[in-house]
């Protein structure tokens, strides 16, 4: 009797620890086994610009710029958080990638600070991200819940001070230079290093720089004051200037690798003529093409009338 205890213990064993390393495989590389893996720990330093982050890993990043150069009103602000933050930000974002914002303001992009920036913790409950749930092998539910919980109240801090409705009139709005300072500035820790990477520029997408402005390229009659409908990207760059520009500060193929570019198009279709907005977007989609970026989304507010 006493034997086959011990078989039935040592079965029991075997496929714990089986199941423990068909799980490992499943596992991204670099993806830590455990949250405090004797290999590869997730830094809990509250300084840490990569708290919650894998010690010696990149998994992915997912960063925010956020156009703060015209006003916002509650519904555009509604909508925002909605898409970047809170449970959303949670189901779209895989464990132990890290998450950054950053503002478009009047700021120049190398004077510009990363306004948050920390890996998504576990849940350590079942969802559609392999290595989500608690492993049980090496860890305890009560202490991942309670990092989860920890990096929830610190993301929702950060929440309720970033955003506001706000009557802000930029004077310049440096969308394009902006998206270039994330992809070549190694401060901003968005190198092809991560396997995954996302930038998601939130924004009217109404570039307004003393190089070019799309409240120039966008008016069909120049008596209209406010922008009407855009002329095409083809027109644009007959201004060799502006050509030259945008060539210049084209990335080179290895600095696009693994990367995603999502636009939130923030809807002011109420404060303009029929037209702008699909013009508007299609001049960004043919920038986007003529620079290389292969991969790219967006999504726009519906009206907020």
């Amino acid at each position: 009797m006493l034997n086959k205890f011990k078989v039935l213990i040592i079965t029991a064993t075997f496929f714990f620890n089986l199941s423990s390393v068909i799980n490992a495989k499943n596992f991204s590389p670099g993806y830590p086994e455990c949250w405090q893996d004797n290999k590869n720990p997730i830094i809990l330093n509250p300084k840490s610009s990569n708290q919650f982050c894998p010690l010696n890993s990149k998994l992915g990043h997912k960063f925010f710029l956020v156009d703060f150069t015209s006003p916002l009103k509650l519904a555009q602000v509604d909508w925002i958080k909605g898409r970047i933050f809170g449970d959303t930000l949670v189901k779209t974002t895989p464990p132990y990638h890290k998450i950054s914002y950053m503002k478009i303001d009047d700021t120049p992009p190398q004077s510009q600070v990363i306004n948050y920036s920390k890996c998504r913790a576990k849940t350590g409950d079942k969802s559609k991200f392999i290595g989500e749930e608690t492993n049980s092998s090496c860890e305890g539910g009560k202490q991942i819940k309670e990092v989860f919980d920890a990096w929830k109240v610190l993301n929702a801090q950060f929440e309720k001070n970033f955003i506001k409705v706000n009557d802000i009139e930029g004077k310049q709005s440096l969308i394009f230079e902006y998206f270039f300072h994330v992809l070549r500035e190694s401060k901003t820790d968005f190198t092809q290093d991560y396997p995954e990477r996302e930038l998601i520029i939130v924004s009217d997408l109404m570039q307004y720089s003393k190089r070019f402005s799309f409240y120039n390229h966008c008016k069909t009659n120049l008596e209209i004051i406010k922008p009407n409908k855009c002329k095409s990207f083809a027109n644009l760059i007959k201004n060799k200037k502006v050509k030259n520009y945008i060539d210049d500060r084209k990335p080179k193929k290895q600095t696009l690798k693994n990367l995603k570019v999502t636009i939130l198009y923030i809807n002011h279709d109420y404060e303009t003529r029929d037209g702008l907005s699909s013009s508007l977007v299609k001049l960004w989609e043919d920038l986007f093409n003529y620079i290389g970026v292969e991969d790219y989304e967006v999504i726009k507010q519906l009206d907020i009338k």
